[in-house]
């Protein structure tokens, strides 16, 4: 009786509680609701006038960019046809529907202030733009350039053929005295010498120079960017040239009396015409010259549009500020409306909510009265229920793995979470259940295990002190997904060793295996990388050694022959120069194609790098097999290529080696067929030949190209070019680098990418960068001398050069120089930081003591590894220029310039952009964070005297 009465008084008690909590909880809901309905209503009225305000503010920064992109789009693009009037006549209207919801005066006055200067900068700008539409179809339709190179042409061509007749008629006299007796081969060299000597045939030189400054001076003021040059160009170019050759030539005319001499300067001076006009003159006073069109004219015409957009940016740039500071001023406006509306909610809800809580309080109070007696009553109770759950449940879900208990017929007597998971079943579903058709089984093939192979089975199978370890085998869901999966059964004996059942643990390994075959994937795309060409998919050099050291075992055992083909494109370069390294790029693929296409599935191609490719010819190499191959290889690369509707035709030279008869290793075969195709390309191209022993010319022409080197240096053939490093951020000069030039006599400025790989070959670079280096430091110090802001000088080093007492050369130099060593920056490469990591780090520890800077030139191009990156004494990255070209266009670019940067500042480096020729550009590695710019918008590489001129505006 007194348990009963306990129930009903606990029940009691549940019931009360329930009740007084449903009051309350019903109390609250009421008041809450009024609460909510009267702050949603006074917010609904004020949130659609905010709405509608702040929708006109969004629409009026919509058409203010659009009125700066539109107005950007009619400064740089030269056929614009957009629709800026539309716009510039919808802003106003916006504006006075925004006044008019406004009651704020001031913001009235600024509207119509703004609007009014947006208009009147737009007219200027469309002025401008009309202007800059009849000089660019002037300058670009126009024949005023044509002309001035025709005539120039014409020039060229007097010079050339009265030298020419004048070496005919020398040769001429050359054979008869070569024939002559004595006495009269001695009257025949006397008149030679006495020709020679006279004054008229050494003009006809000096006019041919002459013709040639001329020419390159002309096309500096076609190519001159700054209006404060042109000047410069016409007096201290254009005026001499001119004027010394209109010299000679009157004196040429005054000697030979030769009709051409005439025709001559009647070249000249339509040339005179063309460049200033029909009414030029030369203002002896101030020795320049006066000038009243021509192409002079019309490049001063570009130049001073180019100085009006900028300040037209300059001003509308002020304007769009002022408008973006008044957007900021209204969008103010309508925060503190909205501020003064959300104080007023605030204060209605504090008050509701103090009524809520008073009514709350006393409520929780009965509830938690009520509660205490309660929990009192019901708490002995609960401790011990609780006390077994926890323990069992700590058990099961401590583990990981899945665990099922099976009884000795397969039902399951429990399972953890894990197994509930993994399996897909509640526990309830599993428990009490036969385990066996709840599990499909399914070998890694996919064929379903046997009902002796089931788990289950083999489970109820063991014996006291016996375990079973599965291989991996598949589990099937409930909802049929399988997944791999390893486990151990275990028996469970009683004390008359009899099988009472047996628990099964087993665990998931999907996600071990899938990390194993990704690294398996993994490893074969980096051995792929490695042996292959990444633009063409074909065999690089690395394998391609070893197919042929492969074929040449081949042929010994076989004792058989075969042969090398060594492949050349001729005039690739012509059109990589011409139409862009992306044509190239996809000529070379589609020739990649052709050419494997006409091989044997047992033959192999290769791509040695640029328009080399290389074949190895196993079968059927007899001289007939492989002139037919050969011929087939002509004829595919002959035919016509086209690609983004160009049409490209190009040839092939083709050098043979065949296996023993011309070599007997794979460093003879490559040799070989390489001088074999150069001797092709000397008989005409398009064609192939045999390697034959008298094929040296090409050794002679390296021989003599070491000569011209070595005379060069000797000579004072060599210039320094110096190209400005300038801060991104304030357009301020910070270092300039250092470009080598080859003057030659003959074949003018040759590149360092023609002479430097040969001077690297013969040792020759270690002198020649002695000479870049000792002549850098001192330009560096004499324009100290003249008082030159001081400025960092970047020098390119060889990998050669580190292998030559490096250290002792750069300490020499500036000690002799005296020059700061924190002035010179040394260039490195990413290709002379893989070998001797050790040996390289030591010296560039050492030179880094004398206080010497260092950078890594064309970063991102090599495979420098980041973790010896960082032991480097690296101060400064320099990003290559192919990223930089195309870094606003090509989303791979930018990604990799991003990431460069981000990675330079992380180690505390400084980053330089190279090859920045676009606006765009600069803006793009500003906003990264960039800190240096080099290229061609800044200033292109210029001599020393010439980069001191540059510098005088700087000042």
């Amino acid at each position: 009786m007194n348990k009963a009465n306990k129930q009903h008084s606990i029940a009691t008690l549940i019931w009360l509680l329930i009740f007084t909590t449903t009051v309350a909880v019903c109390a609250v809901i009421g008041q809450g609701y009024k609460t909510a309905a009267d702050i949603s209503r006074e917010k609904y009225k004020v949130s659609v006038e905010l709405e509608q305000t702040d929708k006109e503010v969004q629409q009026l920064k919509v058409l203010l960019a659009q009125i700066r992109s539109e107005t950007l789009q009619l400064f740089y693009e030269a056929d614009y046809s957009g629709n800026l009037g539309t716009i510039i006549e919808r802003y106003p209207q916006t504006i006075t529907r925004l006044i008019e919801r406004l009651d704020d005066q001031r913001a009235k006055q600024l509207f119509a202030r703004s609007t009014r200067n947006i208009e009147q900068i737009i007219q200027q700008a469309d002025i401008w733009a009309q202007r800059r539409w009849v000089i660019n179809k002037e300058y670009i339709h126009g024949n005023q350039r044509s002309n001035v190179r025709k005539l120039l042409q014409r020039l060229h061509s007097f010079a050339n053929i009265q030298l020419g007749q004048q070496r005919l008629q020398e040769a001429i006299d050359i054979r008869r005295w070569r024939v002559a007796d004595q006495t009269e081969a001695q009257r025949i060299a006397n008149k030679i010498l006495k020709k020679r000597g006279e004054r008229w045939f050494l003009l006809l030189g000096e006019i041919k120079t002459e013709v040639a400054q001329l020419t390159q001076h002309v096309e500096i003021l076609i190519s001159t960017l700054h209006g404060d040059r042109l000047a410069d160009v016409r007096d201290n170019m254009l005026k001499p040239s001119l004027e010394h050759l209109e010299r000679n030539l009157f004196i040429l005319d005054k000697a030979l009396d030769m009709p051409a001499a005439d025709q001559a300067i009647q070249t000249l001076e339509d040339l005179k015409i063309a460049l200033f006009g029909n009414n030029y003159h030369i203002d002896q006073q101030h020795q320049t010259i006066v000038v009243s069109g021509g192409l002079y004219q019309l490049c001063a015409d570009r130049l001073q549009l180019d100085q009006q957009r900028a300040q037209l940016e300059r001003v509308l740039q002020q304007r769009f500020l002022a408008m973006d500071n008044l957007n900021t001023y209204v969008a103010e406006l309508t925060q503190n409306q909205y501020d003064q509306f959300s104080n007023q909610t605030q204060q209605l809800l504090t008050n509701r909510l103090q009524q809520i809580a008073i009514g709350s309080a006393i409520v929780l109070l009965i509830v938690i009265v009520i509660g205490v007696i309660i929990s009192r009553k019901v708490q002995q109770q609960v401790n011990n229920i609780n006390m077994l759950r926890r323990h069992n449940e700590l058990i099961l879900h401590a583990a990981g793995d899945g665990i099922v208990g099976l009884d000795k017929l397969g039902r399951t007597t429990f399972v953890n979470p894990a197994a509930s998971k993994l399996l897909g079943f509640k526990a309830e579903e599993l428990l009490g259940s036969c385990f066996t058709p709840l599990l499909p089984v399914l070998h890694e093939n996919g064929k379903p295990l046997t009902d002796s192979e089931h788990p289950v089975a083999r489970s109820l199978l063991l014996g006291k002190g016996e375990t079973h370890h599965s291989t991996t085998t598949l589990f099937q869901r409930r909802d049929g997904s399988c997944f791999s999966a390893q486990y151990i059964s275990t028996p469970l004996i009683d004390d008359s060793n009899n099988n009472e059942g047996a628990v099964l643990v087993f665990k998931d390994i999907s996600e071990q295996q899938q990390d194993k075959k990704r690294l398996q994937e993994k490893k074969s795309q980096l051995d792929y990388l490695a042996n292959h060409d990444t633009l063409t998919n074909l065999p690089n050099r690395r394998l391609f050694r070893k197919r042929l050291q492969q074929a040449i075992a081949y042929a010994n055992r076989t004792d058989s022959s075969m042969a090398v083909f060594f492949i050349d494109l001729d005039r690739f370069k012509n059109i990589n120069d011409s139409l862009g390294h992306d044509i190239g790029d996809k000529l070379l693929t589609l020739v990649a194609q052709r050419l494997h296409r006409e091989i044997d599935d047992c033959d192999t191609i290769a791509r040695l790098g640029g328009d080399e490719f290389v074949i190895i010819v196993e079968k059927g190499s007899s001289l007939d097999d492989i002139k037919s191959i050969a011929k087939k290889l002509l004829e595919t690369v002959a035919r016509v290529f086209e690609i983004d509707e160009h049409r490209l035709f190009i040839s092939a030279s083709i050098g043979i080696c065949r296996y023993p008869h011309d070599a007997t290793d794979a460093t003879g075969l490559m040799t070989n067929a390489d001088v074999a195709m150069y001797y092709a390309k000397k008989q005409g191209k398009n064609n192939f030949q045999f390697y034959t022993n008298n094929m040296n010319s090409r050794a002679r022409e390296l021989q003599e190209l070491e000569i011209q080197l070595r005379d060069a240096l000797k000579k004072d053939q060599f210039v320094l070019y110096y190209q400005p490093q300038v801060d991104i951020s304030n357009n301020t000069m910070v270092g300039v680098e250092v470009l080598l030039r080859w003057i030659h006599p003959e074949l003018g400025i040759i590149s360092p990418q023609d002479f430097i790989p040969l001077a690297e070959e013969t040792g020759l670079i270690v002198p020649l960068g002695e000479w870049v280096l000792q002549t850098a430091c001192a330009q560096n110090q004499q324009w100290l001398q003249q008082g030159v802001k001081p400025v960092c000088v970047a020098v390119n080093i060889s990998a050669v050069q580190f292998k030559n007492n490096l250290q002792h050369t750069v300490a020499q130099i500036l000690q002799h120089t005296e020059m700061d060593p924190r002035l010179l920056e040394l260039e490195i490469t990413e290709s002379m930081l893989m070998d001797d990591d050790d040996q390289i780090i030591s010296l560039l520890d050492d030179i880094k003591k004398l206080g010497v800077h260092f950078s890594i030139d064309d970063f991102g191009t090599g495979y420098s590894s980041l973790s010896y990156l960082k032991r480097l004494p690296i101060d400064k990255l320099k990003i290559d220029r192919s990223f930089i070209s195309d870094v606003t266009n090509n989303d791979n670019d930018a990604a990799i310039t991003t990431s460069i940067i981000a990675l330079g500042h992380n180690m505390n480096m400084e980053i330089i952009a190279e090859g920045i020729e676009l606006v765009e550009q600069e803006q793009f590695l500003l906003e990264q964070g960039c800190n240096i710019g080099q290229g061609y918008l800044y200033a292109k590489p210029m001599p020393a005297e010439e980069f001191v001129a540059w510098l005088k505006p700087l000042k």
